[in-house]
């Protein structure tokens, strides 16, 4: 479901990908999340998408997003028994 609205997002003609925000879960010892403008994505894959952190090219699995906003609304958010 995140990837379809993230390819959405990208290919509309009336949306774009860069007045998105996406919050997705960070894979360090707290689990914080982390929250990254539709900007940085460099790339949608099958299975992840691509963003430049700390210099170096990150993939990050969809079934981590936990909530995706266009401008400022959210358009998807994972419900907690997905979590």
């Amino acid at each position: 479901m995140a990837k379809r609205i993230l390819d959405e997002l990208k290919w509309h003609p009336a949306k774009s990908l860069s007045d998105a925000e996406i919050t997705y879960l960070h894979r360090s010892p707290r689990g914080d999340e982390v929250t990254i403008s539709g900007g940085e994505i460099l790339a949608l894959e099958k299975s992840f998408f691509v963003v430049m952190r700390a210099g170096r090219e990150t993939r990050i699995p969809y079934h981590r997003i936990r909530e995706i906003r266009h401008r400022g609304k959210v358009v998807y958010r994972k419900r907690a028994e997905e979590i």
